[in-house]
């Protein structure tokens, strides 16, 4: 259904993505990764054994290119001399895996032609269980497989099957649609963007995670555009529509705008040129970054130490391992598991997770950190991070005043060891989107005021 109902799709990235791939380029080494355990199955199985070592080098060239990937991660993350060396490396090995990927794809579609013109229905059935991810890519082939198993007793009422026949015929009569009524059709679409939408905000409220999301409503031929942030907090966003033809929009794009905690706008219309002609086409997505682009930090406010009594700086402002680029002026202090933590300024509760209990130094745990952010009254947010499983003692939404309870410190997430990361920042902008700045904070001890924490050195706090 998605190529003949696409042009008026819902677009979203809130979504986390739980893959072992790297993060650069995550739409290319997420499906290579999501692939390589499928093709594992086909080509171990003893019908294919002659081309494992097929596999098995296409295998290798993955862990070589995700190793590349990996490194590009890392010069991302501190902003590194070498990025643009890696990004064109790792580039260009994903690129250069697809003749690979595409002759396992070629081997895996004519073993399926094979199994049918043979009438071996159990291998199959094994192909279409294991391989169903790349026979939806090819639809002739898949219309024969559905040919074939019409009135085949034990493959015919097959799940993967039954799912390929629906799609078929809601296919077909949704092409019929559009051949017949364009204006059912724009109806359609409509609909589709609206349950869509409603369907995934659902989801994202129902797993307490915020988001951002963005949908497309047919308005007399025209398209109107809405956004919605599901976050409690300041969002800044930067909406890109492209490849217009058929519309025409007197905003400005890429466009930019700060949506204030569950706020939902108008954002543009894209107006249709000639409405006596069918809908026209375009493609658009969207980058968001916590935090307000208008924050103006207080840099004269004094944050209280998140502690009580003496706890010891294990990395400091712009430190030798992670504190680098954007995180500059994050630090850490090494707190046995289970340290109570306290809001070193007061504000709002505005994101939370404490489900997690898992840590390492792989870059993958970074999606398994516990945390608190709160927004302060300058905007900007002050981020707690790798808490202690399910010891969150505040609610979303809730108001903290500086030295009110907030947690306890654990060991989650990226970590080398247990201690708790505080960092404050704003958003700013980067390259064509945004993205989250660490900003230089004060803190108060009993030894006076302190705007450099040292590593190695310990700090006595103010607060009791």
């Amino acid at each position: 259904m998605r190529g003949f109902f696409g042009v008026i799709c819902l677009l979203c990235l809130p979504l986390i993505l739980w893959s072992q791939a790297p993060q650069a380029y995550g739409h290319l080494g997420s499906a290579i990764e999501i692939e390589l355990p499928l093709f594992e199955v086909i080509f171990h199985d003893p019908r294919l054994q002659e081309k494992t070592s097929l596999f098995e080098r296409y295998k290798e060239a993955v862990e070589n290119s995700f190793t590349l990937g990996y490194r590009l991660d890392e010069e991302i993350e501190k902003i590194g001399s070498e990025e643009e060396k890696f990004r064109r490396e790792y580039l260009g090995s994903l690129r250069a895996l697809q003749d690979k990927r595409d002759a396992l794809k070629a081997i895996y579609f004519s073993r399926v032609s094979d199994a049918i013109r043979q009438d071996k229905a159990d291998y199959l059935l094994f192909l279409i269980e294991k391989g169903e991810r790349f026979l939806v890519s090819n639809s002739k082939l898949k219309n024969e497989v559905l040919l074939y198993s019409k009135g085949l007793k034990g493959i015919a009422g097959n799940p993967t099957l039954k799912a390929f026949q629906q799609e078929k015929e809601l296919d077909e009569y949704s092409y019929a649609i559009t051949q017949k009524m364009q204006e059912e059709y724009k109806a359609y679409q409509e609909v589709l963007a609206k349950a869509e939408a409603a369907k995934l905000r659902k989801l994202l409220v129902s797993q307490k995670k915020g988001g951002v999301i963005v949908y497309a409503q047919e308005n007399g031929g025209d398209i109107d555009f809405y956004v919605e942030n599901l976050f409690e907090m300041h969002v800044s966003s930067t909406l890109f529509i492209k490849n217009i033809q058929g519309y025409e929009t007197e905003s400005v794009l890429p466009y930019r705008l700060v949506l204030d905690a569950r706020q939902k706008v108008k954002a543009l219309t894209l107006k249709n040129i000639d409405k006596k002609k069918h809908v026209g086409h375009f493609t658009s997505h969207i980058s968001w970054s916590k935090g307000s682009i208008d924050s103006q930090p207080d840099m004269d406010f004094i944050y209280a130490l998140p502690f009580h009594e003496t706890q010891r700086v294990s990395q400091g402002f712009n430190g030798n391992t992670s504190h680098k680029g954007n995180a500059k002026y994050a630090v850490d202090f090494a707190m046995d598991i289970g340290t109570p933590v306290y809001a070193a300024r007061g504000g709002k509760v505005v994101e939370l997770v404490q489900e997690h209990d898992q840590h390492g130094m792989s870059l993958n745990m970074r999606d398994y950190a516990n945390y608190i952010i709160i927004e302060h009254s300058d905007k900007t947010l002050g981020r707690y991070f790798h808490l202690k499983k399910q010891s969150v003692k505040v609610k979303l939404g809730d108001v903290v005043k500086r030295g009110e309870l907030l947690a306890l410190s654990g060991d989650t997430g990226r970590t080398s060891g247990p201690h708790l990361h505080f960092v404050v920042t704003k958003a700013e902008t980067f390259r064509d989107g945004y993205r989250s700045m660490s900003v230089p904070i004060k803190f108060l001890c009993t030894d006076g005021i302190i705007d450099n924490p040292m590593n190695g050195k310990s700090y006595c706090s103010a607060l009791k």
